[in-house]
């Protein structure tokens, strides 16, 4: 329905960009709501993932949103591992 209103160019663009912010988003916020202890012995730090996910989304985009990705995939499942 979409895609007649507006072409499908402007779907998959709007489509991009709500992922491309709703992901690095979505890594900072669940990044800060962990407890920082237990971001040592899941062998990271929490300071880090969010500066370099905040910094390099805003410089670069893609970065911040490969940064977002790599946290979302490996250090979430070990951040709860850890809190289990």
């Amino acid at each position: 329905m979409l895609a007649d209103v507006f072409g499908p160019a402007v779907v998959v663009a709007f489509l991009a960009v709500l992922v491309g912010l709703g992901l690095p988003l979505w890594a900072v916020i669940d990044a800060a709501s962990r407890p920082t202890a237990a971001f040592t012995p899941a062998r990271s730090s929490k300071g880090m993932w969010i500066a370099l996910i905040a910094v390099f989304w805003f410089l670069t985009g893609i970065v911040g949103l490969v940064l977002a990705v790599v946290y979302l995939a490996a250090i979430r499942p070990r951040l709860a591992a850890v809190m289990r």
